[in-house]
């Protein structure tokens, strides 16, 4: 739907629903004259992270790869709220009790003329949403006659979301006590403030790579050393978490598979969000005036190359079936991309197919025992090389930043 209003769409990453609102609001860096970069919101966060761990529960078993920096996600917003007390954006945190609460809070907010950064459950929007734990859409309006919103959430123009449509993906798992940040904005950002708030983003992120995140049992989940757990993992016949126990093949490993590609390509971006990452260090480099730091985005570029050939890997070419379920998994989102909501029937056609493909994996798994053993190895050997190309980043950053 078109509006004539200034906020727009098309940001794909969590920090875009941010960039559509300081955009809309004439947020500006005082140097360009030019609004703030997805890639500077991202990286003021703290950017790229890494994580892994598996989850079971009776028969379900599900796969958690972290992409970006891990922040504690509680009703008090971590990520998001980080960017904006960093740059001295104005927000207000929301959250309510029941949903008849949270809705009024909502709209007085947008009376009021501030836009509103909601925390939704991706799984219950009314469209395709990122394979993630928690999501953030951008609301700037509300029609009364209509019941109904405008939302900013990765297509290139506002989405309209009924009342209800909209309340149910603030409840679920995602949007603990309906969350959310009214930003308020901020005068133009001035050049000292952008570089303060990329060297602690920059700094947040090495610290993670390094130290991991969370309690001391649980850190070697996080940071560089993740891959080398998941790599251990991937081919381990003995540990009971180990690949060939925990996703033996047939629907266990099909889901693994394509949760590891869809957390890999489609969570705001592709390549694990290194391409992004990548121009954020370019960018924290000019503001810096350290062009050592600049040539480094080269090496977050060659990360985000071997993220890539991971993620081909998980679903090759060279096996129909898995080649079949990245083609549709792809359709699917690029539906949405280019025709928004408009193309609902088409998207629930793609998502009929890919479960139709889930079933046969279910019943016939494409490969033999033998060649599930080789396809393992082979993820193993790529997985390794992602944590080669993640250490040689991180080193080189580093020591730009230290030169600097």
């Amino acid at each position: 739907m078109e509006t004539s209003q200034p906020f727009t769409g098309g940001k794909r990453s969590e920090a875009g629903a941010l960039w559509s609102a300081l955009e809309g609001l004439g947020v500006i860096n005082t140097e360009s004259l030019e609004p703030l970069s997805e890639a500077l919101l991202f990286g003021v966060g703290g950017g790229i992270g890494l994580g892994y761990f598996v989850y079971e529960s009776g028969d379900f078993t599900s796969l958690y790869l972290a992409t970006r920096l891990v922040t504690a996600e509680t009703p008090q917003t971590g990520f998001l709220h980080t960017i904006c007390a960093r740059l001295g954006v104005g927000v207000r945190q929301q959250s309510a009790s029941s949903a008849i609460l949270a809705e009024k809070k909502l709209q007085a907010a947008l009376a009021a003329g501030s836009p509103v950064l909601a925390y939704v459950d991706p799984r219950r929007l009314p469209y395709p949403g990122p394979p993630a734990a928690y999501h953030a859409v951008l609301v700037f309006a509300f029609d009364s006659a209509a019941g109904t919103y405008q939302v900013i959430d990765r297509y290139s123009v506002p989405l309209t979301l009924t009342a209800e449509e909209l309340s149910a993906a603030r409840t679920g798992e995602g949007a603990p006590k309906f969350r959310a940040l009214e930003v308020i904005g901020r005068s133009p950002v001035a050049l000292e403030d952008l570089q303060e708030a990329a060297r602690l983003g920059l700094a947040a992120g090495l610290e993670q790579q390094r130290e991991g995140f969370g309690p001391a049992n649980f850190r070697s989940n996080f940071g560089l050393r993740s891959l080398e757990k998941w790599a251990g993992l991937v081919t381990d016949p003995k540990d009971r978490r180990g690949w060939p126990k925990f996703f033996p093949p047939g629907l266990r490993l099909f889901d693994a598979l394509l949760s590891a590609y869809q957390q890999i390509e489609q969570r705001g971006g592709p390549a694990a969000l290194r391409t992004l990452y990548a121009a954020f260090i370019e960018e924290a480099g000019g503001l810096l005036g350290n062009p050592g730091l600049v040539q480094t985005a080269s090496l977050a570029r060659a990360a985000a190359k071997v993220w890539s050939e991971l993620s081909a890997a998980l679903l090759p070419q060279s096996v129909p079936l898995l080649a079949e379920a990245r083609q549709l998994e792809e359709r699917r989102l690029a539906l949405f991309y280019e025709r928004g909501r408009a193309a609902k029937q088409e998207i629930a056609q793609a998502q009929t197919s890919l479960e139709a493909v889930r079933a046969t994996a279910a019943q016939a798994f494409p490969l033999t025992a033998g060649e599930t053993g080789e396809f393992l190895a082979e993820l193993r050997r790529r997985i390794l090389e992602v944590a080669q190309a993640e250490l040689d980043s991180v080193q080189a950053v580093d020591a730009a930043l230290s030169a600097g």
